[in-house]
């Protein structure tokens, strides 16, 4: 049998649906196509029209995959003759399989010959100008498309060629609708490998064309493949930094949402449009948010799929958990989908592009536009209005959580109402709505307590399964912030009622949501829970027994509920049930349940807070398993996947398969959630169980260090918060559980221990590193770490990374930092009154540690640090940054005391008149905060300001103090300031006007660590005789009166001294 013959057999094996009989043939081939002639060979079976078609496209899949590997060894003439050869035989080819898998054969050998040769570049422009015929245009376009990357490396010269090519296709309104796809196609994908490259501008003009090219030959046709082509480009060019793509965002999005709105297209597909859009909003969230009716109309078309869909749209609550899903299906809400488990649905689509926009889009922009939607919405007779209006407000939470915050007045009574609507769907949002405000507008929220615990106790009974569980999410959310007298009222009732659902349930959304309210009621109860330990403990004893795997996620509950009782009633009282919680959790590690796994680590963390030493038998097993977990790999490369159309992997030339083989990073997220949990768990394991922890340290301290490298920010922000918990078991082993250290001490001798010294060390050199990460979220969690540490260990551990450490903190403060540069890589800059970034709260905070700790060493840099802080006390920043600025400068003023001299007039009065002045009541009381402290450590420099200061602080006492908590506690503050003045300099007080105003506002509400410093002052005033004090005695009768009863929280100390004076008075 001749070498064609014997090739033609082998080929026609691999066109059989028998996969042995492929094998087979594969491992006959193999060895055939090592040798350099046998291309010439195949190509002639190719090139055969008499051969079958499979065979030939067969043929030719394999040759790309074989002939560039011996190209190279090929003469110039016969490298020549292959292009020619391949180019020419494409040109004629009648057959679509055949020309598909030559288009790939001409891809590889331009991509090894690099530079546009003068076959390839002869035969792109015959056929794009081949106007009598359709298919020769359609390949120019193909093969372009196939040489996407060959072209966006080594073809940059010739792109005026290829604009024309494209330009003349995409402009001619008379073209095929096949020609016009592929140059769609062609187009985006080479504006998709050069979206970070100068190249693009000359491409980006063609962008509006190609949309509209798109639109029309895609949404005639409900062409779900193209569209789909076409939106994973835009997708790639959302982030491209070009200043010449800025220009057509608008026209990006308006496509995206006319696929999203477009009910005739795949799931998949919209669903690729709606990440488009929120990749958009994330990437350039400030010329989305200025774009009004753009985002206006983004926001009308995704209230609009919440409001018509006929699914839950309770959240990600229910998403995320395909037992829940069952449950709400069971409902009725099955749309008789298969898939519909897995599959996005248009609720969801919506809520997570909104989500992404409400947390991305600056707030002055989106919180108006959400807030006005949700209104109309909630003012509606449609209940699916009404349904839309309340589910939308509990997605924009987390986003917009500071201006909601504000509103609450306003929005309360709005969900108030929902929650008791007469539609079930409108009651299952509210109470989602209900769950997230309380999460994330804490602790304002508590403010309601009275109205939200009846009306969530009441819908514990709806008959409706997903609102009992999302009234369990409230009460999980809501309580965990709550105090004691809050809940006490219906703690009887309330633990009664979730523990009468738990039992005779059978929906696992309500069985684990009762569970997670359960162990939520007993951190706000604390002690006052433990009449109820042995019932509710007897209850979870036996769910945390459970075998069946699909019962898992409710077994990690009840360890977690348990966990929580741990942390409610203490040691003593929970100590009966450790031994059998430690035993199902540690069970709970042998099973293959990434979520019993989690469960388990949470609920080490808790018991070892609570159990301290007794824990210490369980580190010798647990700690090397928890930093073996640590170690695991939670992204791996994974072969990539063959095409459909490829296949024939057996075929691949094993000598460069390493080499040229397609790889991809594969990441395991449920491990990722897991290596948290585990060093959340190491973490509280060291500071809680003394010199027990110490012969860990090396492994764990070696773990750490290498989780905070880690490339996923999860990872490294756990690492953070973790590393300075080591340092503690040294303390208790080298210093008896106390470091005593001196403030300002920078030069006398080092209180450190050699050992403690080294992890301290270890420890401020990983953070420091951290403080320069591009995740904001680290960097908060390094400066908290930071800022941990040095507070801990004293000056002595600051002193050896000092340069860096300030250094680091005053590029976070001047907006320079890693992780605020990264969006102007997008184009996008920052302004005055960009949204206040959580994490520099740590940042500043940190600096009054530094102050703290040096004392009045760090006054030689407050001439850099005070103007950066300055920046953010500007009327123009939003108030959160205001009250952050003005909070690091008290704090500043605090700790440095007169060495803040030179600095009062230009920086510290005006702040405090301005922030006194302030609309912010956060502002206002931290600025009452700083004039107090001002006047107590500058004495006679200020006395001058007085007038100033207690004209606007006699503003603060108008306020309604029930209003809120922030209201009562600026109350509280400005007291505490008037009485730092008088004491200060009683002689520059009014004090007639003043005192009577003071008086009205005792006893603190809010802020009971302001109580020493107001009833010193008023103890004194009436020690002295003032004959403000001897006159008003019966007012301060009832101050003092009210001060000592038993259900003040002033503490004991000050107590009794005001039991004396009140004696006195009598």
């Amino acid at each position: 049998m001749s070498d064609f013959a014997q090739l033609v057999q082998m080929l026609t094996a691999l066109t059989q649906p028998d996969t042995n009989t492929i094998r087979q043939a594969e491992a006959a081939l193999k060895p055939v196509l090592k040798n350099p002639a046998a291309m010439m060979t195949l190509w002639q079976v190719i090139a055969d029209i008499s051969q079958p078609i499979a065979v030939r496209h067969v043929g030719a899949i394999i040759l790309r995959k074989r002939l560039t590997p011996h190209y190279s060894s090929f003469d110039p003439a016969t490298k020549l003759e292959w292009q020619k050869n391949v180019l020419n035989t494409l040109a004629t080819e009648q057959q679509r399989p055949v020309r598909s898998g030559l288009v790939g054969v001409a891809a590889s050998l331009a991509a090894v010959e690099q530079t546009a040769t003068e076959p390839f570049l002869q035969f792109l422009t015959a056929a794009a100008n081949e106007t009598q015929n359709t298919a020769a245009r359609e390949l120019c376009f193909l093969l372009l498309l196939e040489m996407t990357d060959t072209i966006g490396l080594h073809w940059k010269e010739h792109i005026p060629s290829l604009l024309q090519f494209f330009t003349h296709v995409l402009n001619n309104p008379q073209e095929q609708t096949v020609v016009h796809k592929a140059a769609v196609q062609a187009i985006g994908q080479l504006m998709a490998f050069w979206a970070d490259e100068p190249e693009i501008d000359s491409l980006a003009p063609l962008l509006p064309v190609l949309l509209q090219v798109a639109g029309r030959s895609a949404f005639a046709q409900a062409d779900d493949d193209f569209l789909s082509t076409v939106l994973d480009v835009l997708y790639e060019l959302a982030y491209s930094p070009a200043p010449s793509l800025a220009q057509y965002m608008p026209i990006t999005v308006e496509f995206s949402l006319q696929c999203l709105i477009t009910q005739q297209l795949e799931m998949r597909v919209r669903d690729a449009a709606a990440l488009v859009i929120a990749t958009t909003a994330e990437a350039k969230s400030k010329a989305f948010g200025r774009h009004e009716a753009l985002l206006g109309g983004v926001l009308d078309a995704l209230f609009t799929l919440v409001q018509n869909s006929n699914d839950s749209a309770a959240g990600a609550l229910f998403e995320s958990n395909p037992a829940w899903k069952a449950d709400l299906e069971g409902e009725g809400n099955d749309d008789d989908d298969d898939d519909g488990l897995d599959s996005p649905t248009e609720t969801s689509m919506a809520q997570g592009t909104l989500d992404m926009i409400a947390c991305e889009v600056p707030k002055k922009f989106v919180w108006p536009a959400c807030l006005q939607r949700c209104m109309e919405r909630l003012a509606s007779s449609d209940p699916n209005a009404r349904k839309a209006g309340i589910a939308c407000l509990g997605v924009i939470a987390e986003g917009c959580t500071e201006p909601l915050t504000m509103a609450l007045p306003d929005v309360m009574p709005r969900v108030f109402a929902a929650a008791q609507d007469p539609a079930p769907q409108v009651r299952e949002c509210a109470c989602f709505c209900l769950g997230q405000i309380s999460e994330h507008c804490q602790p304002d929220i508590l403010h309601y307590s009275s109205q939200i615990l009846p009306i969530v106790f009441g819908l514990l009974d709806d008959n409706n399964v997903a609102v009992q569980a999302t009234s369990c999410y409230v009460l999980e959310m809501f309580c965990e912030r709550l105090e004691p007298e809050a809940v006490r009222p219906v703690l009887d009732s309330l633990v009664r009622k979730l523990a009468h659902m738990l039992e005779v349930s059978n929906k696992r959304s309500v069985q684990e949501m009762a569970v997670a309210a359960l162990a939520a009621t007993a951190v706000a109860a604390e002690e006052e829970f433990t009449p109820y330990v042995q019932g509710v403990a007897n209850l979870m004893t036996s769910l945390i027994q459970l075998q069946d795997p699909n019962l898992f996620s409710l077994r990690g509950r009840a360890l977690e509920c348990m966990g929580h009782m741990a942390i409610a009633v203490g040691r003593e009282t929970f100590r009966p049930y450790f031994a059998p919680t430690m035993q199902s959790a540690m069970e709970g590690l042998s099973t293959e349940s990434t979520d019993l796994q989690e469960f388990a680590y949470a609920v080490f963390a808790n018991l070892a807070k609570v159990m301290k030493e007794e824990f210490a038998p369980a580190l010798p097993d647990l700690v090397p398993h928890l930093i073996k977990i640590i170690e695991m790999d939670e992204g791996q490369i994974e072969e990539a996947p063959e095409s459909k159309e490829d296949g024939l992997a057996g075929l691949d030339d094993s000598d460069d398969e390493d080499e040229n083989g397609q790889y991809v990073l594969h990441v395991r997220t449920a491990l990722l959630e897991v290596k948290k949990g585990a060093i959340t768990a190491l973490g509280e394991m060291a500071a809680h169980t003394g010199t027990n922890f110490c012969p860990h340290l090396e492994g764990c301290m070696t773990v750490l260090q290498k989780a905070a490298g880690n490339w996923h920010p999860l990872i490294k922000a756990e690492a953070a918060d973790a590393l300075p918990s080591l340092i503690v078991p040294s303390i208790a082993a080298y210093h008896n559980g106390e470091l005593k250290w001196t403030k300002a001490d920078l030069t006398g001798a080092n209180p450190l221990s050699q050992h403690t010294a080294a992890l301290v060390q270890a420890v401020l050199t990983e953070e420091i590193a951290l403080m320069k990460d591009e995740d904001k979220t680290t960097v908060g969690k390094a400066c908290e770490a930071v800022q941990s540490v040095i507070e801990l260990c004293g000056p002595h551990a600051l002193v050896p990374v000092l340069n860096d450490a300030l250094s680091n903190a005053h590029d976070l403060l001047a907006k320079s930092a890693p992780c605020q540069t990264a969006d102007e890589l997008y184009g996008e800059y920052g302004d005055d009154d960009d949204d206040h970034d959580v994490f520099m709260q740590a940042a500043c905070d940190l600096v009054g540690g530094y102050c703290r700790v040096m004392g009045q060493h760090f006054a030689q840099y407050l001439p850099q640090f005070l103007p950066a802080i300055c920046e953010y006390a500007k009327p123009s920043r939003p108030a959160s940054d205001r009250s952050m600025a003005v909070g690091c400068l008290s704090e500043v003023a605090q700790e440095l005391e007169g060495a803040i001299s030179e600095h009062w007039q230009s920086v510290f009065l005006p702040a405090i008149l301005n922030g006194l002045a302030d609309e912010d009541v956060n502002v206002k009381r931290n600025s009452a905060f700083c004039a107090g402290i001002c006047s107590e450590n500058l004495k006679v420099q200020v006395v001058g300001d007085y007038p100033a200061m207690l004209q606007l602080l006699g503003q603060n006492f108008a306020l309604d103090a029930s209003a809120s908590e922030s209201t009562s506690a600026c109350v509280d503050n400005s007291a505490a300031a008037v009485a730092r003045m008088i004491m200060a300099s009683p002689e520059n007080v009014p004090i007639p006007q003043v005192f009577p105003v003071f008086l009205q506002a005792l006893p603190l509400k809010i802020d009971m660590t302001e109580n020493q410093t107001v009833y010193q002052c008023l103890l004194g005033l009436l020690q002295m005789n003032h004959p403000e004090a001897v006159s008003r005695k019966d007012e301060i009768k009832r101050i003092l009166t009210e001060a000592t009863h038993e259900s003040s929280k002033v503490d004991d100390e000050t107590k009794g001294k005001l039991l004396q004076a009140l004696q006195g008075l009598q």
